[in-house]
């Protein structure tokens, strides 16, 4: 995935469902903070994760079965959109969707999610891709570590999770030390 083909993506949404507004949720909106993004981990996904605010037309598995995994869409262009709900970051910070980062594509504007709580969620959510790709942030400076740990407080999640996410950023601020 690159920023050209999540804009794509994006004006995919309003050409074919009239859509106006979309949230980003997942890695893809990294290239909304990040636009040149090129480090392995950051552009091998092949799906934007989109969430639809509620008053949305349509729903989830529309999306899917138009622009999805394994639509005509995905066989042309080898890479899609994949619906999901707003909760889907669920380890982000409380007000995520006050930070994003707005693109606008013709029609649409996409609220994509700021890299700090798109760390944080991946960061939460702990899958091995997911600390790859945050390492990824760390190692090109695009995350600062005040404002992870800052946020980290908002994150709705156990005692025993908010340790575990407060480690692994230790870890990979401290490697880029070590």
């Amino acid at each position: 995935m690159n920023r050209e083909q999540l804009q794509h993506v994006i004006f995919e949404l309003n050409r074919r469902f009239g859509l106006e507004l979309v949230y980003v949720v997942g890695s893809s909106a990294v290239f909304a903070s990040l636009p040149t993004a090129a480090a392995e981990a950051l552009t091998a996904t092949r799906d934007v994760d989109i969430a639809l605010p509620p008053d949305a037309p349509i729903n989830a598995d529309q999306i899917d079965f138009v622009i999805g995994e394994m639509s005509d869409f995905d066989e042309e262009y080898g890479y899609y959109a994949q619906g999901v709900g707003l909760e889907t970051p669920s380890f982000a910070p409380a007000g995520w969707m006050t930070r994003t980062v707005e693109l606008r594509v013709g029609g649409i504007t996409a609220l994509c999610m700021e890299i700090h709580d798109l760390a944080l969620a991946k960061y939460g959510a702990a899958r091995p891709k997911d600390l790859e790709f945050n390492r990824a942030l760390v190692a090109m400076g695009a995350l600062r570590r005040t404002v992870l740990e800052a946020r980290s407080e908002a994150i709705n999640a156990t005692p025993d999770r908010k340790e575990a996410i407060a480690q692994r950023i230790a870890r990979d601020f401290d490697a880029l030390r070590g």
